[in-house]
């Protein structure tokens, strides 16, 4: 598969991309590639509006919410994408049966049924998306291979998401490349303080974790 770097003609879109790795993610693009036409969803982006170059759209999206908002992704096929990137995710830290429910269902929700939707609708409608090149969804290096003591719920999306995508790619069909990027653990406001991984300093910058998945983009393209 021959590499190609990001460039002007790019439409990118980032969903969950108001912090964390998705905002390191977009501020890596800009510095880049700034003639790149970019897409920026997620419940709080509008938050981020100051910040963004003349050249982003910014959607409120909450991703926790399914079935599909229809409106919405009118306007993902309006922006006409070459590149989309799916950042959401996450899910309660402790004890399984000691969480609520609900918070478990959000896991379910934004961690892997939200992303599975979006592409199944992608795929089966590929009429409305010509241009679209590749769909990037964030794994977990950790919780989609292993278990995942006290994030239960986030491992068992996790784990989902690796295996559609694994299936999926011995599919053979003509359709946008869906891939899977799985870093491991990352310093930002899903990973407590108190987790082993940030006090054992095993949690990454995400700005590196960013260029990293640039790198991987461009690369599988």
């Amino acid at each position: 598969m021959k590499s190609r770097k990001i460039s002007s003609d790019d439409r990118i879109v980032l969903l969950g991309s108001s912090r964390g790795l998705g905002w390191a993610t977009y501020n890596q693009l800009i510095s880049q590639s700034s003639d790149s036409s970019y897409f920026l969803a997620s419940r709080k982006i509008k938050t981020r509006e100051n910040e963004v170059s003349k050249n982003t759209v910014l959607a409120a999206q909450d991703f926790s919410k399914t079935p599909l908002d229809l409106s919405f992704l009118t306007q993902l096929k309006n922006f006409t994408p070459t590149r989309i990137i799916y950042f959401a995710g996450g899910g309660p830290h402790g004890v399984f049966e000691e969480k609520k429910w609900s918070d478990h269902q959000w896991a379910f929700n934004t961690s892997f049924l939200y992303p599975a939707e979006l592409v199944h609708s992608i795929l089966s409608d590929q009429s409305h998306w010509l241009g679209l090149r590749q769909i990037i969804l964030i794994g977990s290096s950790v919780a989609e291979n292993k278990a995942d003591p006290l994030a239960a719920s986030y491992a068992a999306a996790k784990h989902a998401l690796r295996g559609m995508v694994d299936s999926m790619a011995q599919e053979a069909s003509e359709k946008p490349i869906v891939q899977l990027f799985s870093p491991g653990y990352m310093q930002t406001d899903l990973l407590p303080a108190h987790s082993q991984p940030r006090q054992n300093g095993l949690a990454e910058d995400p700005v590196q974790v960013a260029k990293k998945l640039i790198a991987f983009i461009e690369k599988n393209d």
